[in-house]
């Protein structure tokens, strides 16, 4: 009988062994697996591989597995695009999709860490890409906490300049994107593989830290790293954020988010920047606020539209002129509200944000009452309809509110 357990025991072992999902957990499992998916089949792409660089002047450790899937633009399609713009022509000039396990070195140019595939060409605004990417990094390369980075063009739910905007364009792919609905479902895929959320999603991207945004992704990651304002080219400064992590690999999430924050702002000391940590736990609160402060604005006969509308003019605003801080805005409604329920509800969302706030960090100047998250009110531009996509639109009151004042 015991024979028979035994037995029973080795082919236990072997089944977890071929399918990776193991009966014991492995004795040298990370702390952290970052995965980086830079998509440099653009006009970025030169920024693309710089940012490579600052991640092996760190390198993967036992604890951290820093692991990068990066997309390269052909010369072609990017002078097609852009007359006389100056393609990267470093490290050999390659144009498709690898993966890397990023390894130390000293090299500012070319990349030396271990090449672990070789895609072909690949559409990085397909959010399968994305998927995939993520779950062989998952698979592959366990871990205790997850750090997820996006790295792209990025202009929240939309772009001023064109219907929409959305995150990870790829110019050789028909300038495919991902979208809000994409990106959900992509998470969705992504968490279901790790078995639980995401600790930190990350937006290396311009105009991602908004309310909209953090809602749609709110079940699928527990702390969001972004900007609200358009991020510099050169993106996060990964040298020094995977540095700090490399040399304190037991950083809880919150204060790995917080580093990021801190790090990315004091890397761009004349740059009009700000960044913010998100908890998102607290996205059903505030959007259920947001809902009853659409609804108090609607009910108000004693407030003129246009001191509704002032609000926005008068918040802080971003690139985008209709994302507009919310902490901000709130405090505009305090001002110019003439309704005691909007004024009791804007004090109620403040508080939330204070809650949701892990950090938020500007360098001042134009920029200095950004408070961590925007949220659209169009009073610069016409109302989009592409907003009706988002799960904030559908699910709240706020797309009605600014239909009613007629924006």
């Amino acid at each position: 009988m015991k024979n028979k357990y035994l037995i029973i025991l080795i082919l236990l072992i072997i089944s977890s062994l071929l399918t990776g999902c193991f009966l014991f957990p492995p004795h040298n499992l990370a702390e952290w697996t970052v995965m980086v998916y830079l998509d440099a089949d653009n006009d970025l792409e030169s920024f693309g591989i710089k940012d490579i660089n600052e991640m092996e002047l760190v390198g993967s450790t036992s604890q951290v597995n820093i692991l990068v899937q990066i997309d390269r633009i052909p010369y072609n399609v990017l002078a097609s695009i852009y007359q006389g713009h100056l393609d990267d022509f470093s490290n050999s000039d390659w144009t498709t999709t690898r993966r890397y396990y990023i390894t130390k070195d000293v090299d500012p140019i070319q990349i030396n860490s271990t090449l672990l595939a070789d895609l072909g060409e690949l559409n990085m605004g397909d959010p399968q890409t994305l998927i995939d990417f993520a779950s062989w990094a998952i698979t592959n390369y366990p871990a205790k906490k997850y750090l997820l980075v996006i790295w792209n063009h990025g202009g929240g739910f939309r772009d001023s300049s064109s219907p929409t905007k959305d995150l990870a364009w790829d110019y050789t792919d028909s300038r495919d994107k991902i979208t809000m609905p994409e990106l959900e479902d992509a998470l969705l895929a992504i968490s279901s593989q790790a078995g639980r959320k995401l600790d930190i999603l990350g937006m290396d991207a311009c105009l991602m830290a908004m309310t909209e945004v953090a809602y749609q992704v709110k079940d699928f990651a527990e702390i969001m790293v972004a900007s609200q304002e358009k991020t510099p080219a050169d993106g996060w400064p990964y040298d020094t954020i995977l540095g700090e992590l490399v040399t304190q690999p037991l950083l809880p999430k919150e204060e790995l988010a917080t580093q990021i924050v801190d790090k990315c702002v004091l890397s761009y000391p004349f740059y009009n920047v700000t960044f913010s940590a998100t908890d998102l736990s607290q996205m059903d609160t505030l959007a259920g606020q947001l809902s009853d402060l659409a609804l108090a604005v609607m009910s108000d006969y004693s407030t003129p539209h246009n001191q509704y509308i002032q609000c926005g003019e008068q918040s802080q605003y971003f690139e985008d002129r209709d994302f507009v801080d919310l902490f901000d805005l709130c405090q505009q409604l305090l001002i110019h509200s003439n309704s005691g329920p909007v004024k009791s509800i804007a004090t109620s969302i403040q508080q939330t944000l204070n809650y949701a706030r892990i950090k938020s960090f500007n360098n001042g100047g134009a920029l200095k009452s950004s408070k961590g998250l925007s949220i659209y009110f169009p009073w610069y531009f016409v109302y989009s309809n592409y907003y009706n996509f988002t799960n904030f639109a559908q699910d709240t009151f706020w797309d009605e509110m600014l239909l009613h004042l007629g924006l």
